[in-house]
């Protein structure tokens, strides 16, 4: 073979021999480097651009709460962009395993590879957004400690730093900060994005003044080309604005608003929001016309359709500025009928209209609102417990007034002849009947425009006045349905799809034992499903017709003025309505059981309102009417309660001696000195108590019948005593030695769920029972962390396991919030097939929510059964399955 062709056969063989991992040559390393950067590190970029775009492109900000800097997928997103992520890792995987050129030992030579340490790093990046992460902490790290000649490593510092923030150990990111500020040959595109990464340093770190600081330095870097995209500029301007609003400066929180409009943000969502910003904080004084005339253009323009609720709700509090209450009751209505997509706008929009009925002590229509607020709003809303707490307040408060409502008119048909009412009755059934033959051809109506929508003609007119052409079906056309969804919740709001989803408290509900329907018995014109019209019986069941039934009816409406006032006085603070209340049942009912309490009551809202008559006059009542009450000696002795506090001293100390004698089992004298306790201090708090020890003592000297008479007498005695309960267990543990076959036949009987305790808002635990397989039970174990790891990677969640019975295994995973986070937690895992993907099966594993507080029971008893049926009846109505 001539010479030239031996070497043209030779000279490739020899090209990739040089190109080997394990020579590092010039042109090796040309070779690796080439193929790296625009192989492996390209589609590994490129991936992971997609990916990027995929989140921002879904994800949903809300401009009620400060922007973060940066956008990242939550815990229930990251698992849309897994696909992206994966190809990411996967590709730099290769290119690492393919390019990556070794020593003689097999060990990497990190300075012969350009691009190796940006597949690293791209890896960790990949990790980052699938929120794995300690696996991307430890590509950074990696880079890091490995190519620490090499510029990129402050790429990876940079990520370790959104890393550390992303799990909460911010901490961990003072060095790395430190490092990048004072290093002076700092990469172009990272001195670019320092400052944006410190801001969110310093905002997790609650370091509002220093975010603000940084974010302006971002903002300022502007140069073409080479500055920060003018999207980014736009949303650190809005963060900035918001954070200013935050610290009430507002006109330097409207210039950055104004700047976030400048910059003409990618997303229109912003543009809107930053107009309305400014439009609230704009000084109304000379304005005011202006900006409402600006906002009420706005809401005829058919780009804003799905902001009209943001809009009216900005009227109302413009006309709320401006003292004009009524116009801005109508634009917060307003806003809640055209609120469609926007839960937390609605949820505002309620809540205003709940505040200023409120204060306009308009009750009952501020209970609605506020229900639907509850019902609306989020969890972590920083007012929720406040809004939770007055809504229960104003519920409750209703419900009397309601009670007094229902009575009265109970009683007023009562009082009737018997003609006279039959005839009432009966023109309501012929009135209900009307009501729902009406809603029914409503109903008709309804479904036959539905069926006749393609014929020619006009829609109804949108909020800002657009109609629209139809489309042959009702559910194709969006305007038509957008109509539908506002039309609905006009009324309702934003309830979820479920039973009883009328009402925020389900409690309420209660079945009709004829119909089978549920119905409202507090007002039966609701009720408009057919068959709801009852007969004549069914209406007249419930009048108070007899003495027994009329001082029932009348008892309740004497409670229900008594705790009416009493909410008016202690949580409303409202005076004015207290008096009333109170006046009013003593009107009504006098000598009713709180005419005593009332009378003081009324005494000392005078006094402090210096109604110097009527003091007076309830001073006499008082004096008269009952001239042994406390009430009374008090007003007539002010150091009385200065005296009555000497007596109960002189009595807790003569109680303690006495204590301490049946402690130490010297009944005879714990015996005398009861007895000489109840003769000293027989009206003082503490005689339930010299009773009861008097009885106990009584009982130890001589047996369990004279200890069981004395403790009924003391429970008749005392029905409300703090002692009474446990005067009850003592007298049914008497009960039982006497009955020992009677009361085990009933505890047989009977699966003992009730010893398991209900709070669906406090801590809870996770708990999963699985056969006695140590194997098994450790990697289920590990498929769980590692299913943390991906999905709870912000949580710091236990996971502990011990032997539960002779047969099971028990693993615990704490801690959640509320009963929602555990059950929540526990349709996830169970969905998710890699955790059951070894030996043991998701068959063969149960896995419960459970209390806290409750834990220590069930591994003290064992008793899965019983738990299991208490997990049916409380909590399984919560859960999407188990």
């Amino acid at each position: 073979m001539p010479l030239n062709r031996i070497f043209l056969f030779l000279l490739p063989i020899g090209f990739l021999l040089s190109c080997s991992t394990k020579k590092n040559t010039f042109v090796s390393r040309g070779y690796h480097n080439l193929t790296a950067r625009y192989n492996g590190y390209y589609y590994s970029n490129e991936a992971i651009s997609d990916g990027i775009y995929k989140i921002e492109k879904a994800n949903k900000e809300n401009f009620d709460r400060v922007l973060p800097v940066f956008i990242y997928p939550g815990a229930d997103k990251a698992k849309s962009t897994f696909a992206e992520f994966d190809r990411a890792i996967k590709k730099s995987s290769l290119c690492i395993q393919k390019h990556a050129i070794k020593d003689g030992n097999g060990a990497e030579v990190p300075s012969a590879g350009r691009w190796i340490d940006n597949n690293w790093i791209n890896i960790g990046v990949a990790h980052f957004y699938k929120r794995e992460y300690f696996n991307g902490i430890e590509s950074f790290e990696y880079v890091i400690r490995t190519y620490n000649k090499s510029k990129d490593k402050f790429d990876a510092m940079l990520w370790l730093i959104k890393s550390n923030n992303e799990i909460g150990s911010i901490t961990a990111s003072d060095p790395f900060l430190s490092l990048l500020k004072n290093e002076k040959n700092l990469p172009l595109h990272i001195k670019k994005e320092l400052p944006a990464v410190e801001a969110d340093y310093y905002l997790r770190r609650g370091q509002t003044s220093e975010a603000i600081a940084r974010l302006m330095e971002a903002t300022r870097n502007s140069t073409p080309l080479l500055g920060l995209p003018r999207k980014d500029r736009a949303r650190y301007c809005f963060i900035i604005a918001q954070l200013l609003e935050q610290q009430k400066n507002y006109s330097r929180a409207m210039l950055y608003y104004r700047k976030t409009i400048a910059l003409k943000p990618a997303s229109y969502d912003m543009m809107f929001y930053s107009k309305i910003r400014v439009a609230r904080l704009m000084d109304t004084k000379g304005h005011s016309q202006k900006v409402k005339k600006d906002l009420l253009k706005m809401s005829r323009e058919f780009k804003n359709t799905d902001y009209y609720d943001v809009i009216f709700y900005t009227l109302g509090e413009l006309e709320e500025k401006d003292k004009n209450v009524p116009q801005a009751l109508n634009y917060y209505k307003k806003s809640v009928q055209t609120s469609i997509s926007n839960p937390n706008q609605k949820a505002s929009s309620y809540l205003k209209l709940g505040e200023i009925n409120f204060d306009l002590t308009n009750y009952e229509p501020a209970e609605a609102y506020y229900d639907s607020a509850v019902v609306t709003l989020p969890k972590d809303h920083p007012d929720y417990e406040r809004i939770l707490a007055r809504k229960k307040t104003l519920e409750e408060l209703v419900g009397y007034i309601r009670t007094i409502s229902r009575e009265d008119s109970l009683q007023r048909i009562a009082r009737m002849s018997t003609a006279d009412r039959e005839r009432f009755v009966d023109n309501l059934i012929v009135r209900l009947k009307e009501e729902e033959e009406k809603k029914q051809r409503e109903l008709e109506a309804a479904k036959n425009a539905a069926t006749n929508n393609g014929a020619p003609g006009t829609l109804p007119t949108l909020p800002g006045g657009m109609g629209g052409q139809s489309t042959s079906f009702y559910f194709y056309n969006p305007n038509t349905v957008a109509l539908g969804i506002s039309d609905f919740t006009k009324k309702w709001g934003n309830r979820k799809l479920e039973d009883n989803w009328r009402r925020s408290n389900k409690a309420l509900s209660v079945e009709d034992p004829d119909g089978g329907n549920k119905v409202d018995s507090l007002n039966p014109a609701k009720n408009t499903k057919l068959s709801t019209v009852k007969s004549r019986e069914f209406y007249m069941k419930d009048l108070p017709l007899n003495d027994s039934a009329l001082t029932t009816s009348s008892n309740k409406m004497i409670k229900a003025y008594y705790m009416m006032g009493s909410i008016y006085k202690e949580e409303l603070q409202n005076s004015k309505k207290t008096i009333t209340s109170f006046e009013e049942l003593n009107k009504r009912f006098p000598g009713n059981k709180y005419q005593l309490n009332t009378y003081y009551m009324l005494y000392r809202m005078y006094l402090a309102e210096k109604n110097e008559p009527k003091a007076e006059f309830y001073k006499n009542k008082l004096i008269n009417e009952f001239p042994d009450s406390e009430f009374t000696l008090l007003i007539k002795n002010p150091s009385y309660a200065e005296t009555i506090s000497t007596q109960k001293s002189e009595a807790e100390k003569f109680y303690s001696e006495t204590y301490v004698a049946y402690s130490a089992k010297n009944y005879n004298s714990s015996y005398k000195l009861a007895s000489e306790g109840i003769a000293k201090y027989g009206k003082n708090d503490y005689l339930p108590k010299f009773e009861f020890i008097k009885a106990m003592s009584l009982g130890n000297l001589k047996g369990a019948d004279s200890l069981e008479y004395a403790l009924k007498l003391l429970v008749a005695k005392h029905p409300n005593s703090d002692i009474t309960p446990l005067s009850n267990e003592i007298l049914l543990s008497i009960k039982k030695q006497k009955n020992p076959e009677l009361f085990k036949t009933l505890e047989v009987s009977k699966l003992d769920t009730d010893t398991f305790s209900v709070n669906l808002d406090s801590e809870h635990f996770v708990v999963l029972f699985t056969p006695d397989d140590s194997k098994k039970t450790g990697d289920l174990k590990t498929n769980i962390g590692s299913f943390n790891g991906v999905y709870y990677g912000d949580k710091k969640f236990e996971i502990n396991s011990n032997l539960f019975g002779k047969t099971n295994q028990m693993i615990l995973v704490k801690t959640f919030a509320n009963a929602k986070d555990a059950i929540n937690y526990c349709d996830n895992l169970l969905a998710d097939p890699d955790v059951f993907k070894g030996e043991l099966k998701k068959e063969e594993v149960s896995i419960y929510p459970i209390l806290a507080a409750n834990m220590p029971l069930l591994y003290k008893t064992k008793n899965l059964e019983a738990y299991k049926a208490f997990y049916e009846t409380k909590y399984k109505k919560n859960s999407s399955g188990n």
